[in-house]
């Protein structure tokens, strides 16, 4: 029997088309499989350029969003309009639904929709939303300790949507007469780079008159052309940095495409160029699928380990700040890590894409970083050219392991940390006030837990013990989110107390108890890997369960 597969992504271009993994290891994981996607209409063009699905299914989202807000509709028929539109897609019966898009109205879709597998977020039984599987719960967490986080979202939905498996790299269908058109397009020159000086957010843009700067430099040593893409709203950014560049003295061939092509187009137009200059953007993953490398200034809350260009070839600059990337909801006074970029390291970096000379050595203030996949199948990036902090090159090394072989069971064939981490006394301090406290914690929710499943029901002592579990939980949490040792198993404790889709007062108590009893199982797991004899030239290699093979079912890379 055909099994099918529902994935719900109605967020932006650049989710769609990283989805791209996901939809091949379902092909792995289940041959044949037939996978349809729920998305907004304002991206339905990018799911045509998708291989690997059967039916796309748009329904203007923003639309129903904003006339939730603004009361056009009363509620009922909101409610109404939404379950006649559900109604169809409740009756293929899916055997898993993937949901890729972490808010409220997706949550109460995947619900409605139903299916006895369902990823991500749903709405639980009193109307809240919870986040089913590990991966998916990872994926929201992550922003608590972004900077040890070593997972592209390509692989978190591939792994949470579906299992380990192969790499593949990320792919769009580009029709033929597309390809023509950007044949004739590029008429003029036979070598073009594309450019992507805009971005949706301005925090993650470069600065135009260094992008002019850049190319007017690239351009004394080169003399293919530039094709500026990006939507029509960019054309004063375009604008700006056409001024700098002839006034710099460049004189090579340009065409301003901006808004003058569909999405099949661009993603034609780019795949005949030679290299992509750009922010973080959604052209920028449909130019990595499209086949073309890609030069990444990653700059203001833009993350490269979590969104940057997946597969290998690709190039990231980064700079060197204690500050970037900033926080998603950070308000930045300076943005300074646009200014660390130099002009002329772009135009070297894009010197040695267009024609194989050295990699630029001179990088003060930035870190570059070339794009690989790594031993275990997966996206990574390998620093080239910079300095990265001990602490953070450790725990990102350690953490990326971790939760690999925690999440699949499978061992990882990435190397393991050199020796005890370098904060080690600050990692024992910390582990030895948690202990205590947990194990105070658990007897705790235990003793809650037994109360509540009696019949006769002590209510005072019970919120009496409540309120101390409260003040006691907010201490623990304070101690286990400032550590680098523990930060990302205290994100994961809260979100399983979050996760408490069950009901009853004594189910709920049970379920409590269970997050405390697993940061504790895994925080005594860490002092052991970190600290015990037997652990200093083990190269703190986790001790795989009975069940966990040595090696996975992943296609060893060189």
């Amino acid at each position: 029997m055909t099994r099918q597969v529902l994935i719900i992504n109605i967020t932006r271009m650049g989710d769609l088309v990283q989805m791209g993994a996901l939809l091949n290891r379902l092909q792995e994981e289940w041959p044949g499989a037939a996978v349809d996607l729920v998305v907004d209409r304002r991206f339905a063009s990018v799911a045509a350029l998708m291989t690997g699905l059967r039916d796309v299914i748009p329904f203007d989202f923003h639309v129903l969003i904003d006339e939730s807000r603004a009361a056009v509709k009363d509620v009922v028929s909101l409610y109404q309009e939404v379950n006649a539109w559900v109604q169809p897609l409740a009756e293929r019966r899916y055997d898993r639904i993937i949901n890729l898009t972490f808010n409220q109205p997706s949550a109460l879709l995947a619900g409605a929709i139903g299916a006895q597998d369902i990823r991500g977020a749903r709405s639980a039984w009193d109307g809240g939303m919870v986040v089913d599987n590990p991966w998916m719960a990872y994926f929201c967490d992550f922003h608590r300790f972004r900077r040890f986080n070593r997972f592209n979202l390509v692989d978190v939905y591939a792994l949470g949507g579906s299992g380990p498996g192969s790499f593949a790299p990320l792919r769009v269908r580009i029709p033929s007469e597309d390809r023509l058109w950007a044949k004739q397009a590029l008429a003029g020159s036979s070598q073009w780079i594309a450019v992507q000086a805009g971005a949706s957010d301005g925090m993650k843009a470069w600065r135009p008159h260094l992008f002019g700067l850049s190319l007017a430099q690239l351009c004394k040593q080169w003399d293919g052309g530039l094709a500026f893409i990006g939507s029509s709203e960019e054309e004063g950014t375009i604008a700006q940095v056409m001024q700098v560049y002839r006034e710099a003295g460049g004189r090579n061939p340009v065409k301003n495409l901006a808004g003058r092509t569909t999405l099949s187009r661009l993603a034609a137009l780019l795949a005949e160029c030679r290299t992509l200059l750009t922010n973080d953007t959604g052209p920028m993953h449909v130019g990595v699928a499209a086949g073309t490398s890609v030069i990444d200034l990653s700059v203001g809350h833009v993350d490269f380990q979590e969104t940057g260009p997946y597969g290998a070839g690709h190039w990231v600059v980064q700079p060197e700040l204690d500050c970037a990337p900033c926080g998603f909801e950070q308000v930045c006074a300076h943005h300074a890590c646009k200014d660390r970029i130099s002009p002329d390291l772009v135009a070297d970096l894009l010197l040695h894409v267009l024609k194989g000379t050295p990699i630029p050595s001179r990088a003060s203030g930035v870190r570059l970083y070339m794009s690989d996949v790594d031993e275990d199948g997966l996206g990574t990036f390998r620093l080239k050219v910079g300095t990265e902090s001990a602490v953070t090159a450790w725990y990102a090394g350690f953490w990326r392991r971790y939760w690999y072989e925690t999440h699949t069971r499978i061992g990882s064939r990435v190397p393991v940390p050199d020796g005890p981490p370098p904060d080690v006394q600050q990692a024992r301090e910390s582990i030895q006030r948690l202990v205590p406290l947990l194990e105070a914690a658990c007897r705790k929710a235990e003793e809650i837990a037994r109360l509540i499943g009696r019949k006769a029901i002590d209510i005072s002592q019970v919120k009496r013990l409540q309120q101390e579990q409260g003040r006691e939980k907010e201490r623990l949490v304070l101690i286990g989110i400032g550590n680098s040792a523990t930060a990302p198993i205290t994100a994961a404790f809260l979100r399983q107390l979050q996760n408490d889709n069950v009901k009853g007062l004594d189910r709920l108590a049970r379920h409590h108890a269970g997050a405390y009893r697993t940061l504790l199982t895994r925080v005594l797991d860490i002092k052991r890997r970190f600290f015990s004899a037997h652990a200093n030239d083990s190269r703190l290699l986790p001790d795989l369960r009975p069940d966990m093979p040595q090696t996975g079912s992943v296609q060893q890379v060189a």
